[in-house]
């Protein structure tokens, strides 16, 4: 191609083909003889960063630029139409365009169409397709109009996600008014753009439009005005979601409601444009808390005043361990001493009936006397000062095996701590919890075999698993106690530790059916957990946990 012709230099993949296209073999010919008018304008599309398609000639032949190319898309029109009749370029909608084309062409006219719905051939289908455009007419050197100038948009994109918004919206609006909850939306000044149908039927209004501005303020309770302005105000200067409970007027009833308002912040390209929420009515739940909290006071004072009753009953329970420790064991004491004086001077005077009444009196005498001191240590447990301190097991096992060392000798009895442990506990509570299972071992053993306890202590972080009070991952001791003693059926596994509870008669073994309760107040005391196994004949086992610190 001869390299006058420059008008053709520039445009890309479009102006490389018509570069390279012959031309002689088209009614045009070569482009040394098209007009300046043609040769101007296909100079103009093919520089031109935008869509342009060129009708030219009474044939309205095609040409466009790199810019126009993909709206041809793939497997369609291009590169095939370029040159080629209006007509054959576009046989699928030549019925829909000629009609504009000849209102330029014939009366010199532009047109311009917004979103208009044609549908083209291309990506090997016929799609449809919306277009923004205008039609101008090119005028040759004589004045007279040659061809059209197509300037265009595929808005497709555009429109479709218009309906797809628009349908979106629809199906919103639907869904909303189905709600039993209030739906609406604000403007960032909180004037009301949107309202559902329950919010609407509450509040007496017929339409949407009806609730514009500041309506609401209007039906909002006086009292609550305030809390909604700054509620509102605060969350637009935050840009935050919000949570408000204030009264509404029920347009039915004239009454005022309780309603939960929740709220988020709407944004549009990053700008926060309003708000977006929903009311729930929560009168009932209300009214419900009001009458809890007014029980819940009721029940408060019903509390006070049965604490200060019990702190009276425990003045008393006070001064009944007085008397307990003082006048009932002054009396006791007389009876044990005037009978064995009498059974030191004159037991040899008594007969044989006598002397067996004058025992009974004195070993009836001793239970008392042990019933009277566990009591007191049972109710100790609860009344005296906890003073925790930290000890070595090793310490206490051995203090109280030195208490038991009569029985343990005359028993032949062994007890073993196999591995010692510091503890923070009450020291002379924890030694009364040793002091009595221990004891206990010993007490109920087997009379053919000699008594054989053994301690065994180990720190666990799982004592949720032994009992739900305990607390998972914090530090306990574990101590297990097992002899080989006359031991329990399985059943007794739990009395054993209520008072007065004795699973033996006080002919067989010496009890007051106290202990074990005492060693449940001090484990309680302890915050611990404290359980029981046994076998008939073959011995028992006592697990109590505690925590390692206080």
């Amino acid at each position: 191609m001869n390299k006058k012709f420059h008008f053709l230099d520039d445009g890309g993949e479009m102006g490389r083909l018509m570069r390279e296209k012959d031309w002689s073999l088209t009614p045009l010919g070569e482009p040394d003889g098209w007009p300046q008018s043609l040769r101007t304008t296909v100079n103009i599309i093919l520089n031109s960063p935008f869509p342009m398609f060129l009708f030219w000639g009474k044939t309205l032949k095609s040409f466009y630029n790199d810019a126009y190319r993909p709206i041809l898309g793939n497997d369609g029109k291009h590169p095939k139409i370029l040159g080629l009749n209006g007509k054959q370029a576009w046989a699928e909608i030549w019925e829909e365009i000629e009609p504009m084309l000849k209102v330029v062409t014939e009366k010199g006219e532009s047109i311009w169409r917004e979103n208009l719905l044609i549908p083209i051939y291309r990506n090997g289908r016929i799609e449809d397709v919306y277009w923004t455009f205008s039609y101008s007419p090119v005028k040759n050197e004589d004045g007279g109009v040659s061809g059209v100038l197509v300037v265009v948009t595929d808005t497709t994109e555009a429109v479709l996600s218009e309906r797809r918004l628009k349908e979106s919206e629809r199906r919103f609006r639907e869904l909303a008014n189905l709600s039993p909850v209030w739906i609406w939306i604000t403007d960032k000044d909180i004037n009301v753009e949107y309202a559902n149908r329950a919010l609407l039927d509450y509040i007496g209004f017929q339409k949407e439009e009806d609730f514009t501005g500041h309506v609401w303020k209007q039906v909002v309770h006086a009292d609550d005005i305030d809390v909604v302005s700054a509620g509102f105000a605060n969350a637009a200067e935050k840009q935050s979601e919000f949570a408000l409970e204030y009264r509404v007027k029920n347009a039915a009833t004239g009454k005022f409601e309780w309603f939960k308002v929740l709220g988020v912040p709407k944004f549009e390209e990053g700008e926060m444009v309003g708000f977006i929420g929903t009311g729930t009515n929560i009168d009932k739940q209300k009214s419900f808390a009001d009458h809890m909290k007014k029980e819940v006071n009721l029940r408060t004072k019903e509390l006070a005043n049965s604490n200060t009753k019990l702190e009276a009953m425990n003045k008393e329970l006070q001064s009944f361990a007085y008397i307990s420790s003082h006048d009932l064991q002054e009396p006791l004491r007389k009876i044990q001493m005037f009978s064995e004086i009498l059974l030191d001077k004159e037991y040899d005077k008594l007969s044989d009936s006598g002397k067996v009444k004058f025992e009974k009196i004195q070993s009836a005498a001793n239970r008392m006397q042990s019933l009277i001191n566990d009591l007191l240590s049972y109710s100790r447990t609860d009344t005296e000062e906890r003073v925790f301190e930290v000890i070595d097991l090793q310490n206490l096992v051995d203090d109280v095996k030195g208490d038991l060392s009569e029985e343990l000798k005359k028993k032949d009895g062994k007890i073993t701590l196999q591995q010692s442990r510091e503890l923070e506990v009450v020291p002379f509570q924890f030694r009364q919890l040793m002091y009595n299972l221990l004891s206990n071992a010993v007490k109920y053993s087997r009379s053919d075999v000699p008594p054989v306890v053994t301690i065994e202590t180990e720190i666990i972080t799982n004592a949720k698993t032994f009992d739900s009070s305990l607390i998972n991952k914090k530090e306990y001791v574990k101590i297990t106690i097992t002899d080989n003693g006359i031991g329990f059926e399985e059943h007794f596994s739990k009395k054993i530790f209520e008072v007065f509870q004795r699973l033996h008669t006080k002919q067989e073994y010496v009890g007051t059916g106290i202990g074990l309760a005492i060693v449940k107040k001090i484990v309680k005391n302890h915050s611990g957990f404290i359980s029981a196994t046994g076998e008939l004949n073959k011995g028992s086992v006592f697990t109590v946990i505690i925590p390692k610190e206080k």
